[in-house]
């Protein structure tokens, strides 16, 4: 199995995104974001090459994990760094 670590960005990112979503009442959608991210470290401590390398940069894999939120991995031995967590609308290239 691969180790997840977070980055402080990403980290930060993910908790504002729950931030707000609780803040505009969505604190169900907020629930489903925490369950599709839990599901996604479970998958890639198992598959950390499941997900997609970026066009632009391979030493980066991008997650979509709904319409509006993907998360941005690399992967490093026997880690997987969650290094940013970006809302799909103003994501910006990786």
């Amino acid at each position: 199995m691969y180790m997840i670590f977070w980055t402080i960005q990403a980290k930060e990112q993910y908790i504002g995104l729950l931030t707000q979503l609780k803040e505009t009442g969505a604190g169900a959608a907020a629930m489903e974001l925490d369950d599709l991210i839990q599901k996604l470290e479970s998958r890639l401590s198992l598959f950390p090459n499941s997900c997609p390398a970026s066009s632009q940069n391979p030493d980066f894999r991008r997650c979509v994990i709904s319409k509006q939120i993907s998360v941005i991995v690399e992967v490093k031995g026997p880690v997987v760094f969650i290094v940013a967590v970006l809302n799909n609308k103003g994501r910006q290239a990786v």
